[in-house]
This record gives C-alpha cells, structure tokens and sequence, in this order.
C-alpha cells in the first residue's frame, strides 16, 4: 500500500538550511545553482540565500507522471548558458531513481561546467546514484507530498484513487487511513469543486 510523507513549510525551510550547511562545511563554493524544476526551484532559492549565489537557473526534466506512476527521464527545457569553468550545484527535492538528476548533471558537464554537485532534500534507497549532499535518507518507498504540490497531490490522489464521488470528509478519512496524507478539509473541498462544472 502507497504510504506518504507530508512536510511542512517550516520542515522545509530547516532542511534546505541543513542541507546549505552541509554542502558549506564540505568545501564546495559553488558559483552557480541551477534547479530541477518544477521542485527544486523552492529548495534552490533558499540554498542561494544560505549559501550567498547569486547566479540561479532552472531546467526542466521530468520523470514522474501522476502519483507514483514512473515514465521515462528526459530533459524537456535546457539551459542556454556558458558554464564554462563554473563549480556548479544542482538542487532537487528528491531522488527516487537518479535518472533526472544523472541527465541533467551530463547536460550541465556538457556546457562547460567545472564541477557539478547534486544537492537533493530526500534520498531515496532506489536511486541509481547517491547525491552529493542530503538532508534525508528513505529506506522504505514513500511517497512525499511537499508544500509545493500540495493541492497537486491532493487532486491526483483523489483522481487516481477515484474518490471525486464521495464527499470532502469521506475522502479526508479514506487518505489519512489508507495513505497516511493527512489533508486539510478545505484543500479537498477545493480541489473538488474546481474540478466539478
């Protein structure tokens, strides 16, 4: 049974802390941050502050569908701009297999990088890699509904799950029992009434 992890702002926020500390205390300056988006764009911002870069890039990957449904890495926007002899971190938030990570960092070596670092929150046993820096290790799959992709989750479970026909209560209860996803009763309330004409 697909069991969740659910952080909060406040987690988040002391964990791209630890993370920035670790990746300081290593020795890694890093000249440039580039994130994963969509979900390393929150956990990189926050490493820029705590680690004072000021250069910050995105790329686009993808490898997750809906919850839980695993696809194919592949790199859907790349960036355009000369990293030659730049150190280089690239954030995330997780790594559930590497393969998005492992692709990116290969497109990042390929524009010139220096060095290229990885920095996720959470580490999962099933990558194909261990990063450089993290704040988490998981050794049982989960599945982890950050703050970013709350109402996100919230509509996909609800959609995979084929629950849109009960109401905003049932459906609190059935995803807190079968899921542990304690969702707030006016995300669903939401989530359903954007979703019905």
């Amino acid at each position: 049974m697909l069991k969740c992890v659910v952080y909060s702002w406040k987690e988040i926020y002391e964990m791209c802390e630890e993370l920035g500390r670790k990746i300081d205390s290593s020795g890694f300056k890093p000249d440039v941050i580039v994130a994963i988006a969509r979900g390393g764009w929150v956990p990189a911002r926050i490493l820029c502050d705590v680690l004072d870069v000021r250069e910050l890039y995105s790329v686009k990957a993808e490898h997750w569908g809906r919850v839980a449904t695993p696809g194919e890495a592949k790199l859907v926007q790349a960036l355009n701009v000369d990293l030659s002899n730049k150190s280089v971190l690239l954030v995330d938030d997780v790594t559930d297999t590497g393969e998005t990570c492992l692709i990116v960092k290969d497109h990042l070596s390929s524009l010139g990088a220096k060095e290229v670092r990885i920095a996720v929150l959470d580490h999962k046993s099933t990558s194909k890699f261990l990063p450089d820096y993290f704040v988490r290790k998981m050794e049982a799959w989960k599945w982890i509904v950050y703050p970013w992709s709350y109402y996100e989750d919230t509509r996909d479970f609800i959609e995979k799950h084929e629950m849109g026909d009960k109401d905003a209560t049932e459906i609190q209860r059935e995803l807190k029992e079968k899921y542990d996803f304690d969702v707030d009763l006016r995300v669903i309330e939401y989530v359903l009434s954007s979703g019905r004409d």
